[in-house]
């Protein structure tokens, strides 16, 4: 018969060794009395995200928690008056940090954010080819790269955009856009930028199109997870239309970025247009959209179906107001 005296002394030996594992283990306490074990991932203005030993990550709206406790870090927590590193968070009645800093006592939950720091380099590359054979012969290219990277309150912005199809051979659309921003952030909401940009389309009413741009802008998180983009500045053009000379005009800057993530999915919702005026003609503007639906596929992979619009009030000759296209590409992210 086995020594049921050792049986049972390994059993305490074996439970005595567990609880200080099981004891770093948090735990998140709701309303409605429901506690769900895990630790703290994050939490942004709105939300808790609780990354559950059951269920993963769990998106939790702040009215609804109580407290909670977790051993888990955050590399960055901000609040209205502070911003601190590397915090184990506890919430009580109100939510004390446990910093590299120090203590932080009485932080502000509904207000507070901890998350891990953004990216120094993010960004994206999407490319769409198709091509028909039969009757007409054609070929369609569309290729776009945009990149950002932080330097303490600077975000550096830049854009490529190549787009080409040709019929039976011969180019019938073409167009080559490039863009560098660079923006300081003030707080996290407001920021000023700067802005240059070249745009090449021999088949659009504007031939060629230089830009120098200057104003402000501010970033807005909706309760709906929306996020807005508004920029609003002026900017010089120097606009040259196929066989109809140039332009040179001071106008007004108007660009809005929408991004929504579709509820229970894991797809996005996005919206950008850019709008100028010339300031001694309101009538002479001109505007550029995109509209569409980004899916994840798998790892950094997506897919993307969008709709682009672009208008000149006063196109050049022989030349139609407005082009539209229809697009659908395959993107990485980074």
């Amino acid at each position: 018969m086995p020594d049921l005296s050792n049986l049972r002394h390994r059993l305490i030996l074996l439970v005595c060794m567990l609880l200080p594992v099981m004891s770093l283990a948090g735990e998140i306490t709701l309303k409605n009395g429901d506690i769900i074990h895990g630790e703290l991932d994050s939490l942004n203005e709105n939300q808790v995200i609780w990354k559950s030993d059951i269920f993963g990550l769990i998106k939790i709206p702040k009215n609804q928690v109580t407290d909670f406790n977790s051993s888990s870090r955050m590399p960055l927590i901000t609040s209205p008056d502070e911003t601190a590193t590397n915090c184990s968070l506890t919430m009580e009645e109100t939510v004390t940090g446990h910093c590299d800093e120090g203590t932080k006592p009485s932080l502000p939950f509904m207000t507070l954010v901890a998350m891990e720091p953004p990216k120094a380099f993010t960004g994206d590359v999407r490319f769409g080819f198709n091509r028909k054979d039969g009757n007409t012969n054609t070929e369609n290219l569309d290729f776009i790269v945009r990149a950002q990277w932080l330097q303490e309150q600077f975000r550096h912005e830049t854009e490529l955009i190549a787009e080409s199809e040709k019929a039976d051979g011969a180019v019938v659309d073409e167009h080559y856009e490039t863009n560098y921003q660079l923006n300081y952030d003030f707080t996290e909401r407001w920021f000023s930028y700067g802005r240059l940009g070249y745009t090449k389309n021999r088949f659009s009413a504007i031939d060629e199109q230089y830009q120098l741009g200057a104003g402000a802008g501010r970033r807005i998180n909706l309760a709906n997870q929306m996020k807005l983009n508004l920029q609003l500045g002026a900017a010089f053009l120097v606009s040259h239309y196929d066989g109809s000379g140039s332009e040179k005009d001071l106008a007004g800057r108007w660009r809005m970025r929408m991004d929504w993530p579709i509820p229970g999915t894991d797809m996005m919702l996005f919206h950008e247009n850019e709008f100028f005026w010339t300031v001694d003609d309101f009538n002479n503007n001109q505007t550029e959209s995109s509209t569409g639906i980004k899916i994840p596929l798998l790892g950094n992979l997506f897919s993307e179906l969008r709709y682009d619009f672009d208008y000149v009030n006063q196109p050049g000759d022989g030349q139609k107001r407005a082009d539209e296209e229809w697009v659908i590409s395959l993107g990485y992210q980074w």
